[in-house]
């Protein structure tokens, strides 16, 4: 998370075993690294089956010669906007990127829900535009794509959040592909202990780009991880991890859209199985941005394939919402909840 502790208390999910070697994840190796990449439309991703062993290898999209040319920074972050997202882009899963953490015992390499992106905690921290990852120190952190380094540091002397030394140790990678309307896509690795790579570097998926730490800002070790498009400097051009990393295999992510909310600091949705219960929350400021695809304002990922209820009470117990969705392996499912008229 950023400016905050890794959260203690995090939802257990299934221990998912997966070699890795001192530098390079297993997983991860899909193509040789060319000295320049270029952007280019992604292709489809492989539908994950309903097992529970881990994912196979992420086919990224083909690369060629150039790479998006990186603004001139200053020390203020650009007031711009997203563009405006065109209303009828396609609800397309882009699940492009592997996890940072590798999937070994002893390893927390799924996102804390206790603290998560377009969380405040009911207005009681600060909007969380990343996702964290509660590891102990020096566990290593790996790239989630094949990508270049664009920022390989510490972010005293560039500005890429609301101030100076707010990620400490961080590497951001740009990525050869662009989001769903267009834009270049990079990841941030922030608070790190320390930083394995350089500046201009070309890396594989699953390479070595750190280790975890509380460097910048941070109390307590982990990292933190964001998605961002456009201006890589503008620390809230950033998306939801959940709706970019690759589930596990037989594991799918909700998302919806909840309207008509009375409450800004969000509100609380049930998802229960016979075998799960978990929940999760909608974005709780207008500083969180929706996916261009999804357009939703919560998700919640990692949920294995099956039917579940998603449940919204009122403060006295009432139920305000209620309706069943299929969650299926590989895939996003999105559910429009509508409170108008309910309470």
């Amino acid at each position: 998370m950023v400016g905050l502790s890794a959260c203690q208390t995090t939802t257990l999910e299934p221990t998912i075993t997966l070699t890795a070697t001192d530098d390079i994840v297993a997983l991860s190796l899909s193509f040789t690294p060319i000295p320049t990449v270029a952007l280019a439309s992604p292709t489809s991703v492989p539908t994950a089956t309903e097992s529970h062993t881990p994912q196979p290898t992420l086919i990224l999209p083909t690369v060629t010669d150039t790479m998006t040319p990186i603004p001139t920074v200053t020390d203020t972050p650009t007031e711009t906007a997203l563009p405006t997202i065109t209303p009828t882009l396609a609800q397309v899963d882009h699940y492009w990127l592997q996890r940072p953490i590798a999937q070994e015992d002893g390893n927390t390499h799924w996102l804390d829900r206790t603290y998560p992106y377009g969380g405040t905690q009911f207005g009681t921290r600060e909007v969380h535009l990343g996702v964290e990852f509660a590891n102990s120190r020096f566990t290593p952190v790996f790239s989630a794509a094949e990508g270049r380094v664009v920022f390989a540091g510490v972010d005293t002397a560039i500005l890429f959040g609301p101030r100076r030394d707010y990620y400490g140790n961080l590497v951001v990678i740009e990525h050869p592909f662009q989001s769903p309307d267009g834009l270049p896509v990079y990841t941030l690795y922030a608070h790190m202990q320390d930083v394995a790579v350089s500046e201009g570097q070309v890396l594989l998926a699953g390479q070595r780009v750190g280790r975890v730490g509380d460097s910048g800002i941070a109390v307590g070790p982990h990292l933190h991880f964001e998605v961002r498009v456009g201006d890589v400097y503008d620390y809230r051009n950033t998306l939801n991890p959940d709706l970019w990393i690759q589930p596990y295999r037989g594991f799918g992510t909700l998302a919806g859209l909840v309207s008509d909310i009375d409450n800004p600091n969000g509100v609380v949705l049930q998802v229960r199985s016979d075998r799960v219960q978990r929940e999760t929350y909608t974005y709780g400021s207008n500083r969180v941005n929706a996916d261009s695809a999804w357009r939703e304002n919560f998700t919640l990922g990692d949920l294995p394939a099956g039917q579940y209820e998603v449940i919204v009470n009122s403060g006295n117990g009432r139920n305000l919402f209620r309706e069943t969705v299929s969650i299926i392996g590989g895939q996003t499912t999105f559910i429009n909840v509508n409170l108008n008229g309910s309470r």
